[in-house]
């Protein structure tokens, strides 16, 4: 069994690679919204400070399931010195700036003003830009960075609402625990940077996999019913709380969605899944309207744990594997993370560092105890 769990955790981290967006995916969004924020922070008689949130914050960007999708690049536009703006000059001095720009306003124009951001396509992503104030006078990062936001409702009138992006994401990098620092500390000894100048979304834990094939799961189970679709948020936000420090993604995908709906807790009658750093805020309001998104939840967890847990487990052989998460994931992916663990287990055989687990489980290059070296062979038994 612990055999089959190492030969699925490699599996599942080859798909995690594969689903997650390239660097140079990364590059191009980091460029684009570090130039949209030197534009803004130009332009305004206000301090200005632009930074991501939401998966690309977290580590957690998937690609899209199909080339003709996009992702979504999240921003916070903070006016640090904007304590005594109006809801709507909040969002509409962010606004106002853009359109001065003649490449930013065509790209506002394709997809307009939402009810808190403002929205700019580009070729692959589309950017939602979230203008906001300091909800406190006492605004100092890492510690007090609640934000006041705008919401503008279908009268057109706007009203605050308030969140925390930094403080989400610090959370979430407490959840993931000492493997963060580990990937970080990895990746900045190989690219010649400091550990604290590495950002989550350049490395890859158990945890930010764990949120990447559940969303992906999510996304192919919903593809023709993405309104019932459950929100990235909420599963985030209960695999993080589900999360145990597993290493293994295979034993840390078992354990949160055997879990994560044990965090759904009850106020006042009303399924609650609470913002960690507001409790005030339910990520699962629209439960209480909508009894189908629910309904759909609690379906989709139970289809996520046959699919993602069970019948890989249950699979023999590589191609059986194969279909079971080909179809859940989704087979481009798939079929690309296969062939890349067929070639690292070719090039291991050439340089003897091949080693047989066992009929069920398959080779691999790790030398784990009780694991046997695999002889290399030539064409001619040599």
């Amino acid at each position: 069994m612990n055999d089959k769990k190492t030969f699925l955790d490699n599996v599942l981290r080859h798909i995690a690679r594969e689903i997650s967006i390239t660097q140079t995916m990364i590059s191009k969004a980091t460029d684009s919204y570090t130039a949209v924020g030197k534009w803004i922070g130009e332009g305004i008689w206000h301090d200005v400070h632009i930074y991501p949130q939401g998966s690309m914050a977290l580590g957690t960007t998937n690609r899209p399931i199909t080339d003709t999708d996009d992702y979504d690049i999240d921003l916070v536009c903070l006016i640090k010195d904007g304590l005594d703006l109006s809801e709507e000059q909040i969002k509409n001095i962010v606004g106002d700036r853009l359109k001065e720009h003649d490449l930013y306003r065509t790209k506002i124009l394709k997809e307009g003003e939402g009810k808190r951001c403002w929205k700019m396509q580009y070729d692959e992503f589309h950017m939602d830009i979230l203008p906001c104030v300091p909800r406190n006078i006492y605004y100092l990062e890492p510690l007090y960075t609640e934000i006041r936001l705008t919401h503008k409702n279908e009268e057109g009138k706007y009203k605050d609402r308030y969140s925390n992006p930094i403080g989400y994401r610090r959370w979430f990098e407490e959840c993931m625990g000492d493997t963060l620092q580990e990937e970080k500390r990895i990746y900045a000894s190989q690219n010649g940077v400091e550990i604290q100048d590495v950002p989550n979304y350049r490395v890859k834990t158990p945890l930010q996999m764990v949120v990447q094939l559940l969303k992906r799961h999510r996304d192919i189970c919903f593809e023709k019913d993405p309104n019932n679709a459950p929100i990235s948020i909420i599963i985030t936000t209960l695999s993080a709380k589900a999360y145990s420090g597993e290493t293994n993604v295979y034993e840390a995908l078992c354990n949160v969605l055997d879990k994560m709906a044990d965090y759904i807790t009850m106020k006042n009658g009303v399924e609650w899944v609470e913002n960690p750093t507001m409790n005030q805020e339910n990520f699962a309001e629209k439960w209480q309207d909508d009894s189908e998104k629910k309904t759909a939840f609690r379906n989709w967890l139970k289809k996520a744990k046959k699919e993602l847990i069970d019948d890989p487990m249950a699979a023999v052989g590589i191609d059986q594997l194969k279909k079971c998460y080909a179809k859940s994931l989704g087979e481009a992916p798939v079929t690309r993370a296969i062939m890349a663990m067929a070639n690292n287990t070719r090039s291991a055989g050439e340089n003897n560092q091949l080693y047989s687990v066992n009929l069920n489980s398959g080779l691999t290059n790790t030398p784990e105890p009780g694991n046997k070296r695999v002889k290399k062979h030539s064409f001619y038994g040599k």
